[in-house]
């Protein structure tokens, strides 16, 4: 995959929102205003994802790739750069499908429902 591919990956989720709060050269991704995916586009092909702390060793551990994303919290933002590791794919996806996952199911009933039809 490719920043353009995750990029449509991300619009394809339900609920799903772009916008570039931080000026042009950052993406952001969110589910009901909360950020889930950032792609600071100055910073080359770099994907960064909202995540777990609960998961954050475990993820670190088993992808060499995966490091803290820079400029956020501690454990609770991951990055992977596809500019230094050949990323599978799948692992793209299942990394995404996770932090989609995880923003999605702390957000409150009431704006859940008020998502669903």
């Amino acid at each position: 995959m490719n920043i353009e591919e995750v990029r449509d990956y991300c619009l394809a989720k339900p609920f799903v929102t772009e916008d570039m709060p931080f000026g042009d050269g950052y993406v952001t991704f969110r589910i009901a205003g909360k950020i889930f995916c950032c792609l600071p586009l100055t910073k080359g092909q770099l994907v960064q994802l909202k995540w777990n702390p609960d998961e954050f060793d475990e993820v670190v551990e088993t992808h060499a790739y995966v490091h803290q994303a820079w400029h956020w919290h501690k454990r609770h933002m991951i990055q992977f750069n596809f500019d230094e590791y050949p990323v599978p794919d799948g692992v793209v996806r299942r990394l995404l499908d996770r932090s989609y996952s995880y923003v999605y199911g702390r957000l409150p009933k009431k704006i859940k429902s008020q998502l669903e039809p």
